[in-house]
């Protein structure tokens, strides 16, 4: 990691510094914007304490406490969220032998891995990318090896997009749709031959392009830790760990019945060969039972709550839809019966992921709830926050 201090201004917005370029790797289908994280870690912490994401998809908010002077914490279920998170907070600090593992990994294509699987394969991918991926799934071990996990994420990120913007046929870049549908599509299109893209010169532009500021740049007392797994199971094992106790937990739990990570990213998780070669819809992933819902979310806070410092603040972002809403502030509110609770309306302002892909209801938006610590100064209370009572609702 690297460890040199950061400087004073630091800048998160557009492309123009090394840590504004890593905080954008990894297209995910609902994430934390970045200046929304930015404000809530530095509004509710303070300077080199720790910040807690049970749920941290592509790693958004530890990554953004790391690059502000905190210690971060993240828990994610999906592998493919949590190689983009250990990536962008810890690159591969040699993009020359990230570009010999493309290389190398390259090599190691078998004639057969050229060949398409199915339909989908034959129109989305031309033959020397579907055989650097076939290749990747085989040769990368990115759970062990940072040089292995800096590759899956350069590929991962480039999988598939508009044409020209990824290696596959024209897709979405952040969700893997059925395969079925885009057979039919690129049928009505006309767009049944994929592009004939080499894979390694397409992704050396991308790292090129990446590291041309550099690596981001921490403070020297700052750690961060992201776990691939369940964090029930991860943070109960753990208990009793300093390093785990927790100033402030930021985190937006999965909605109930609206996203499914094994179908949402089905396409990488193939990519990086823990996942099946079409995608499983199964309606558990979205939580359709309210009982197997509101399970999952307590356990989880109930192992946050271990790892939390009696005076932590608790910042949640959750649907405001009342399925998803009054079983979380229910659960939060007998958890924290010492911290007084907020609520404050985070409608959309602009269209949602869901509105890309055809669901276009209008969406009643999102709540940010907010625990704070009794007894806490009034002033602290930003203004647009009101008090919370999930029996009201």
């Amino acid at each position: 990691m690297n460890t040199s201090v950061p400087s004073d201004n630091v800048v998160l917005s557009g492309f123009a510094t090394a840590e504004a370029r890593w905080a954008r790797l990894g297209p995910y289908y609902a994430m934390f914007p970045v200046d929304f994280a930015v404000n809530v870690v530095q509004q509710f912490s303070q300077l080199s304490s720790t910040v807690l994401d049970p749920f941290c998809g592509r790693g958004t908010a530890p990554y953004v406490a790391l690059i502000t002077g905190h210690r971060a914490v993240g828990c994610e279920i999906n592998p493919v969220a949590w190689v983009y998170a250990c990536t962008k907070m810890s690159p591969y600090p040699s993009p020359d032998r990230v570009l010999d593992r493309l290389k190398e990994v390259y090599s190691a294509v078998r004639p057969c891995d050229r060949r398409p699987y199915n339909e989908f394969q034959q129109m989305a991918f031309g033959p020397d990318v579907l055989g650097f991926i076939n290749a990747a799934r085989r040769e990368l071990r990115w759970k062990i090896d940072p040089c292995d996990r800096t590759v899956a994420a350069f590929m991962l990120h480039s999988l598939h997009s508009k044409l020209g913007d990824g290696m596959s046929n024209q897709m979405r870049h952040s969700r893997s749709l059925a395969p079925q549908y885009c057979v039919r599509w690129w049928k009505q299109h006309g767009l049944t031959t994929p592009p004939d893209i080499d894979p390694v010169a397409f992704l050396r532009r991308r790292v090129q392009w990446r590291y041309a500021k550099g690596l981001p740049t921490y403070t020297r007392n700052a750690e961060s830790r992201v776990f691939l797994g369940d964090a029930a199971s991860i943070l109960s094992d753990r208990q009793g760990e300093d390093s785990f106790r927790a100033d402030l937990i930021f985190t937006s739990p999965p909605y109930r019945g609206i996203t499914n990570y094994k179908a949402d990213s089905w396409l990488r998780l193939w990519a990086l060969g823990v996942g099946p070669i079409l995608p499983d819809w199964s309606s558990q992933e979205k939580y359709a039972s309210r009982e197997r819902y509101e399970s999952m979310l307590r356990s989880v806070f109930q192992a946050v709550l271990q790892h939390a410092s009696p005076n932590a603040i608790w910042y949640v972002r959750t649907d405001a839809r009342n399925s998803t809403l009054i079983p979380t502030g229910i659960i939060l509110t007998t958890l924290l019966p010492h911290h007084r609770a907020y609520q404050r309306a985070a409608p959309y302002s602009r269209r949602t992921q869901t509105a890309l892909y055809g669901d276009t209801k209008k969406k009643p938006g999102e709540v940010d709830l907010l625990f704070y610590p009794v007894p806490q100064k009034v002033q602290d209370i930003p203004r647009e926050f009101t008090p919370f009572d999930p029996s009201a609702i």
